[in-house]
């Protein structure tokens, strides 16, 4: 009996060896990116209610970073990084509306408002996103406090 009976050709051993390679870099490339959540910052005042209406969006320094901030409802409002995760360009409002999206004027990345995710152009993950509050008539927004 040879002692090399129960080895893998080494035809055998390079074709496994690749396809096992190429299915762990089809299934890395599949991943979506997970959206960054911003933390450890201060809630600080950004804006009152009526500075911005219900479906409409600004982009503003608030603390030490630059914000998008979106009011979807009465109660519910979204901010997020305006640096644009393709090219590190602030990001703007675009059409203020409900459904149009936050556009990066330099390679014109759009961004959805409600997700923070990317929806054309070449950006690679979504906005980092920073938690809100809304408390006596003032949008919050956490983020690194101005100093």
């Amino acid at each position: 009996m040879s002692c090399c009976q129960n080895r893998p050709s080494r035809r055998s051993f390079l074709i496994s060896g690749g396809a096992t390679t190429a299915a762990l870099t089809l299934a890395a490339c599949a991943a979506e990116p997970e959206q960054e959540e911003f933390s450890g910052g201060e809630m600080t005042r950004a804006l009152s209610l009526e500075e911005l209406p219900v479906g409409e969006s600004v982009q503003m320094a608030v603390g030490a970073t630059q914000v998008l901030i979106f009011r979807e409802s009465e109660q519910t409002v979204h901010a997020y990084s305006a640096v644009c995760t393709h090219e590190g360009c602030i990001v703007g409002v675009g059409e203020n509306t409900p459904d149009g999206p936050f556009v990066c004027p330099c390679h014109a990345s759009n961004y959805d408002k409600l997700s923070g995710e990317p929806i054309a152009g070449p950006a690679p993950s979504p906005l980092t996103r920073h938690d809100t509050q809304i408390a006596d008539g003032w949008i919050h927004v956490e983020v690194e406090p101005a100093n």
